[in-house]
């Protein structure tokens, strides 16, 4: 847990930029100092190109194993928040306003440092998780934004949406991928913990300069009763993943190890993945990507803290099942 993407330490970073863009917004808004030109799309496609260069596809071997099973653990990442979304937007419990921002964290895919460190925690199967955890942001690349656009926007701006992401997202991802295979020392480097804390750093500048942009555009008194606002049904969403995660996981495999990895794949949705592609997608409202960059951000917050909370219940039960057999 003191790795800075999965421990509290990444919050507390967002937390700090959080806190400077509410001191000072002008400066990261968009005619700001720090939000130079391009900046956004130069910072997606650092993030990308890290991660790319981390991907080890070999971890995909293990679900190759259990494919049916891989297959519905996959497509339950998604559709169980999505059904629990519909539940409550059906019975009148979640308001049109925050409807979509709660659908594009839905459709996120798992997040993989989190879901790992959980589980292996926990006493669960580690390589089992990041297997999961890497094929569903994988798959994540162009689902989120082909679901989004399914759901809410013009159907015709989805080719040109399709090239940024493939410029911004899924080149720089590859060309990370190759280059680590083709260079040794690359490939050392990105070993290393200090590499794995980069494409977070972006992440977190990400989450300042929307912030910066949105309360520049946003009385200060209003984006605190939006804060107010949404928490609730942030903390509402986590945890019904948390819950139902926990029901179905029990439910797909008898082996208790892949139960609790199952668990934190399906109760985790993944900031490292949303946020650049929300830059993508919503780079020309900063108000609307303000919009959906709040609930992401508590979700993010929230479903660690609520996971720290699981660790010693999924222990318990893994130990269980052992001096049982």
């Amino acid at each position: 847990m003191r790795v800075l993407t999965s421990g509290p330490g990444f919050v507390c970073v967002l937390v700090i930029m959080m806190l400077f863009a509410y001191w000072q917004p002008a400066i990261g808004a968009s005619e700001g100092n720090l939000n130079i030109k391009y900046i956004s799309e130069l910072l997606v496609v650092m993030i990308f190109l890290f991660q790319g260069s981390r991907l080890k596809i070999e971890n995909l071997s293990l679900l190759l194993q259990r494919p049916v099973g891989s297959l519905v653990l996959q497509a339950g990442v998604i559709f169980i928040p999505v059904l629990w979304l519909k539940i409550g937007w059906a019975v009148g419990l979640v308001p049109q306003a925050l409807y979509g921002p709660l659908f594009f964290s839905a459709i996120l895919p798992t997040t993989i440092a989190s879901c790992v460190v959980f589980s292996r925690n926990a006493g669960g199967n580690g390589d089992y998780a990041l297997g999961h955890a890497t094929l569903s942001n994988l798959l994540g690349i162009l689902l989120v934004p082909f679901l989004w656009f399914g759901s809410f926007a013009n159907g015709g701006a989805f080719g040109f949406l399709f090239l940024k992401i493939f410029a911004l997202v899924m080149a720089p991802c590859f060309v990370g991928w190759v280059l680590a295979r083709i260079f040794p020392v690359l490939k050392e480097i990105t070993c290393k913990e200090w590499y794995g804390q980069v494409p977070m750093l972006c992440i977190a500048f990400l989450v300042y300069l929307s912030m910066c942009d949105g309360l520049y555009s946003t009385d200060k008194e209003i984006f605190l009763r939006m804060l107010v606002e949404v928490f609730p049904f942030c903390l509402s969403f986590v945890v019904l993943l948390h819950l139902s995660g926990w029901v179905f996981s029990t439910r797909w495999s008898k082996n208790r190890e892949i139960q609790v990895s199952q668990f934190f794949c399906l109760s985790q949705k993944s900031l490292a993945m949303g946020l650049p592609i929300a830059s993508v997608i919503f780079s020309e409202s900063q108000q609307e990507l303000f919009s959906i960059t709040l609930p992401l951000f508590c979700i993010h917050f929230l479903q660690l803290l609520i996971g720290t909370l699981f660790l010693k219940p999924c222990k318990s039960r893994v130990e269980a099942g052992e001096k049982a057999n």
